[in-house]
């Protein structure tokens, strides 16, 4: 199992920062454009809740690739909670979503907490932590590595690209 948290200071406040993750357009630029993901698609989405199924564009090590092959997608199912800023997910395979297949122990699991606080000048702290854990012989340690690297760099880009969208934003909806 591998644990991981990332954190950077946003050009928003927190009412601004969740307005946006909770936000349709802002989803499909984010994972199409930014992300490149190979397919996103929006299940639900509500004032404080949202379910994504997302076919994500992953650089991996050929045995991890092999295993995980070309059509991997997930489910991120996640919740927000407003008095505390903290948003809760995890990642469902959707094989695991059929009312007629049989219930299995997944092979990769993901989990993890998106918080949000004020720092003050119209600024937010956003910090990301997951926890992936692989239980697949001989390939576990390998795979939680990659997905956090991939995660990793995915958050990366995420940060940069919701300060580009909040300034685009701002003269069009008067966000300050």
């Amino acid at each position: 199992m591998k644990t991981s948290t990332t954190s950077a200071v946003l050009p928003c406040t927190p009412d601004i920062f969740w307005g946006s993750f909770l936000n349709v357009s802002y989803l499909r630029a984010l994972y199409l454009d930014e992300l490149e993901s190979r397919a996103f698609a929006v299940l639900d989405i509500g004032e404080a809740s949202r379910k994504l199924r997302i076919v994500p564009k992953m650089k991996l090590p050929a045995p991890v690739a092999k295993l995980i092959g070309e059509s991997f997608a997930y489910e991120e199912h996640g919740t927000l909670d407003r008095a505390t800023n903290e948003w809760t997910w995890q990642m469902v395979q959707p094989a695991n979503l059929d009312p007629n297949s049989k219930p299995r122990k997944d092979a990769v699991t993901m989990h993890g907490t998106v918080r949000v606080e004020p720092t003050g000048e119209g600024h937010c702290r956003r910090t990301d932590s997951f926890t992936v854990e692989a239980k697949i012989f001989g390939l576990g340690g390998l795979i939680e590595s990659s997905i956090d690297k991939e995660l990793q760099s995915a958050r990366a880009k995420e940060y940069a690209f919701l300060a580009r969208w909040v300034e685009q934003q701002a003269p069009t909806k008067g966000i300050q």
